[in-house]
């Protein structure tokens, strides 16, 4: 493979690997994060049982190797005009990353730790909101960090001046 095509893609798979997650993190808060914090721990019962929706193998591996493929992007366009863009999407991602790991999961731990139960928690509801609305925020974050990988795609990918 001709050296001069190894930034582009890597960047490339990068900002695919990024967008299937921000996808995927989306999907989840649309369509399961809004029936899961609406009432619980009566929600709780999609979590429930034998075929309970559960999402954490996706989310045990595409994380890593979308970080994998941000080191391969930025030491690839390491000398390129693209460095500055990858490294503030890098660090955004990280933050994100580290602000779900320590923030916004524990939360969503403690929303469905008692399980379901055919009631409604006031307290409980308040703190699945709570998640919800954090949850959404770092998706925002998330998609900001993503256009500015498509920025950096805008940019040529030789070797800076």
């Amino acid at each position: 493979m001709r050296k001069s095509l190894v930034p582009n893609i890597t960047l490339i798979a990068l900002a695919t690997s990024y967008f299937i997650q921000i996808g995927a993190g989306v999907f989840a808060l649309a369509m399961i994060g809004r029936v899961v914090s609406a009432a619980p721990p009566r929600s709780l019962i999609m979590l429930q049982g034998e075929y309970g929706y559960n999402s954490s193998a996706f989310w045990q591996i595409v994380p890593p190797i979308t970080g994998a493929l941000f080191l391969l992007a930025i030491i690839a366009n390491w000398r390129t005009q693209r460095r500055g863009l990858l490294l503030s999407a890098f660090v955004v991602f990280a933050l994100v990353g580290a602000a779900t790991v320590v923030g916004i999961e524990p939360i969503f731990a403690s929303v469905v730790a008692g399980g379901y139960s055919d009631t409604v928690d006031p307290i409980l509801q308040g703190r699945a909101a709570n998640w919800y609305l954090l949850d959404w925020g770092a998706r925002c974050v998330d998609v900001i960090a993503g256009v500015t990988l498509l920025a950096a795609l805008t940019r040529p990918a030789a070797k800076r001046a």
